[in-house]
């Protein structure tokens, strides 16, 4: 039995500020300490994305350059959230027996 950290992750198509994992249209990305760079690039992406809201007086203006603008909320929000969770799978069958939100 195996339990890995995944981070809920979707494809980013359209995304150009650097660069990003190919990745199924929707899916789970584990966290581990064998990311490949483009992996470690889609986790942080992923994170600001849910993390970006509309500015309000404690957080600042948003900036006006893309890539200030898209880490706002990253980094000045409180509390981040990041969908994912715990997965546990029976390494022998890899049949998966949690999937994060069960």
């Amino acid at each position: 039995m195996v339990m890995q950290p995944v981070l809920e992750i979707s494809a980013a198509d359209d995304f150009a500020l650097w660069p990003v994992g190919e990745h199924e249209l929707y899916g789970y990305l584990v966290l581990n300490g064998e990311l490949a760079p483009a992996e470690v690039g889609t986790a942080v992406m992923r994170i600001a994305v849910w993390n970006d809201f509309e500015p309000e007086e404690k957080h600042g203006q948003c900036p006006t350059n893309p890539l200030s603008a898209f880490l706002h909320g990253l980094l000045t929000m409180p509390d981040l959230f990041a969908a994912g969770g715990f997965r546990v799978t029976d390494t022998t069958t890899g049949t998966v027996f949690v999937e994060p939100g069960s």
